[in-house]
């Protein structure tokens, strides 16, 4: 290995450590706003609930219904009908930028966080 190499691998990891800050700053503002659960079907929002808010909701999907379950703020899909059950092997999330991409059942779910406190109404003409 010579001087040349070493330099590449400490750009490299250099390189990944910066790109990771603007998700550390994203995890950081949205840590402390109000986070509701978001699912679409087929592009349209079928359901909204309060991420704090433990329940268990039955949707009906493409393949059959998708069983969702809030707990302890983070979401998941406990039971789904398709081939590979890859909207259930995806497990808990409670991030908002890590959604469940459901493509057998067209099913989106994913956490939106809401700033009640920011009210600015923009106009753009």
């Amino acid at each position: 290995m010579n001087k040349a190499d070493k330099c590449m691998i400490c750009f490299i990891v250099l390189f990944s450590l910066v790109s990771y800050i603007p998700f550390l700053i994203q995890m950081t503002k949205t840590r402390h706003l109000k986070k509701e659960v978001v699912v679409e079907y087929q592009n349209e929002e079928v359901l909204r609930k309060d991420l704090s808010e433990n329940a268990t909701y039955t949707l009906n999907a493409t393949l059959g219904d998708v069983i969702i379950e809030v707990k302890d703020n983070a979401v998941r899909v406990e039971k789904e009908t398709s081939p590979y059950h890859l909207c259930s092997i995806q497990g808990w999330v409670n991030n908002v930028n890590q959604p469940i991409i459901c493509l057998p059942n067209e099913m989106i779910i994913q956490i939106e966080a809401n700033d009640e406190t920011n009210e600015v109404d923009t106009i753009i003409q």
